[in-house]
């Protein structure tokens, strides 16, 4: 793929697999097949040290609350006993584990780790935040959704990193809330395309551009017009593609925004 993939799509996947792009000859496909099972192999035992240097963190938050007394400091400690005190019905998970959505809890175990650095800290959570000073780029109906779909071009099953926005060419693109323009450039499979970060973990990216009217570090302000929509990369039709990251996991904007459907 293009520059775009080379800088961006590695940096991501190193976040979340630890694992680069790698050009592999076809003779060499054992060697291949072990490489990707020992990647795999780091990648769990990363996922797991991560996880577990997270837990041990947030232990010594809600201790430090325990021993140092004030309003807000036993505001949260009593949150947090009030969050491990929840009755569970463990013989129902246990018959339908099968049906556990392992996505759904992360994100629940992330929310709440969110509301506790929230009560810390006094800022908004990441929800609350995307809600309440967010805006869409576009104004238009929802034409494909977040998460897998059939590729409207190869006809493959493939995941679908945001949404995507019926928008006519050289419709104004706005910025989805302050922050700095991380990329920009050209990709065959985005076409012209913005990553703008806006600090604090979030990012939005907005691609199959007709026009960029920004650059590289460039910083931007809330509804400021960044691009004209277009029909570049790999499209059917003039659209944004519209992507709502955080500490570089992408995230369905449908969650936090009211999009228009058919």
């Amino acid at each position: 793929m293009g520059n775009y993939n080379s800088e961006y799509e590695s940096y991501y996947n190193s976040l979340k697999k630890n694992n680069g792009a790698r050009y592999t000859p076809a003779y060499n496909r054992g060697f291949r097949h072990s490489a990707i099972e020992r990647s795999k192999g780091n990648y769990w035992i990363s996922r797991i040290t991560r996880d577990l240097i997270g837990v041990f963190i947030l232990f010594v938050f809600v201790i430090s609350c325990k021993l140092v007394v004030n309003p807000k400091t036993q505001e949260v400690y009593n949150y947090s006993k009030e969050v491990l005190n929840q009755n569970y019905d463990y013989k129902d998970l246990k018959i339908n584990y099968k049906n556990i959505d392992l996505k759904k809890i992360q994100d629940k175990i992330t929310n709440t780790i969110e509301e506790i650095k929230s009560k810390i800290t006094g800022n908004e959570t990441f929800d609350n935040r995307i809600k309440n000073e967010f805006i869409l780029p576009v104004v238009g109906v929802e034409t494909s959704p977040f998460g897998y779909r059939e590729d409207p071009i190869s006809k493959d099953k493939k995941f679908h990193a945001g949404v995507d926005i019926d928008a006519k060419v050289d419709t104004d693109v706005k910025a989805a809330f302050d922050g700095r323009v991380k990329f920009c450039g050209e990709d065959k499979e985005l076409g012209k395309y913005i990553l703008i970060d806006h600090g604090n973990g979030i990012e939005t990216k907005y691609g199959h551009l007709n026009k960029i009217l920004v650059a590289k570090e460039d910083a931007v302000k809330k509804s400021q017009i960044i691009a004209k929509s277009g029909n570049t990369g790999k499209s059917t039709g003039p659209h944004l593609h519209f992507e709502l990251l955080y500490m570089g996991e992408n995230k369905n904007p449908d969650e936090y925004f009211d999009i228009a459907r058919k």
